[in-house]
């Protein structure tokens, strides 16, 4: 193959306003958050066709019907994030290497994967999980935000949140496992913007994982609820804003729902 270089400076699209459904800001207060290291493979999606272009955990990418399906179009689209233990539920062992076969089906609930004759569910330690989070606070999510290192030429990004409770077990459960994991968290969140297109869903932390960078709690602060305050940080992020998206908000909220059947239990057993 003949040499190209590699030009991001070319644009593709005009910077218009929506004038039906112009942008605005602001959060829903329901996300969810996995563990960076249990992201074992991310579907990108396709614009034509319902072909999908696949990255596997080693890196490498695959596809259906095209020789490069990761394109400028849809690299920062992700229609679904896959994680360890879990398989595709639209795919059989046959059709895991051509994703086309999917067609421009609706989106259903991944499954974990298990043996043939194991009729039991797994072990709710063998197998990665979604962790929902209810943001608490007056504004859920107050200042997450993204930044441009021109010195680097990537993103920093920055998920900022307030714990919707109080405890000693909330705090050796959720809070010191959240600070201590240096691979960082993948963030979905949900913009109140829901007819603002592929921007519905953003994604971060999925390049480089957000890791914790600032905790602190006050007691007394009465915005806060007297509840822990975070601030994660995900640093030289390639790709700028990245969501989930299924081609229309309907099929992306039924996606981002299907995570949250995924979650753990206050017991730590996954919920279906």
């Amino acid at each position: 193959m003949a040499y190209t270089p590699c030009d991001s400076s070319q644009i593709g699209m005009n910077a218009q306003k929506n004038c039906l459904f112009p942008a605005y800001a602001g959060l829903q207060t329901l996300a969810v958050m996995c563990r960076w290291e249990d992201v074992n493979r991310i579907i990108y999606y396709h614009e034509h066709d319902g072909d999908e272009a696949t990255a596997e955990g080693d890196g490498s990418y695959s596809g259906g019907g095209e020789q490069e399906t990761v394109t400028m179009q849809n690299k920062n689209r992700i229609k679904r994030i896959l994680l360890k233990g879990w398989v595709n539920a639209n795919e059989n062992e046959e059709d895991k290497d051509d994703n086309n076969k999917q067609g421009d089906q609706l989106p259903s609930e991944p499954t974990h994967s298990k043996e043939e004759n194991d009729e039991e569910e797994p072990d709710s330690g063998s197998y990665a999980k979604w962790i929902a989070i209810e943001a608490g606070g007056a504004t859920p999510y107050a200042d997450t935000s993204e930044e441009y290192d021109a010195d680097s030429g990537t993103f920093t990004k920055t998920l900022t949140f307030t714990a919707p409770r109080a405890g000693a077990e909330f705090s050796s459960e959720f809070i010191e496992p959240l600070l201590r994991n240096k691979n960082g968290w993948v963030v979905v969140l949900q913009r109140k913007d829901k007819k603002g297109g592929d921007s519905a869903f953003p994604i971060l932390g999925l390049d480089n994982g957000l890791v914790a960078s600032e905790a602190s709690l006050n007691y007394t602060d009465g915005e806060n609820g007297g509840c822990y305050s975070f601030t994660l940080t995900e640093t030289y992020a390639p790709s700028a804003e990245m969501d989930l998206w299924w081609g229309n908000y309907h099929d992306t909220q039924n996606e981002f729902n299907s995570y949250l059947k995924y979650t753990i239990d206050d017991n730590g057993a996954t919920v279906e």
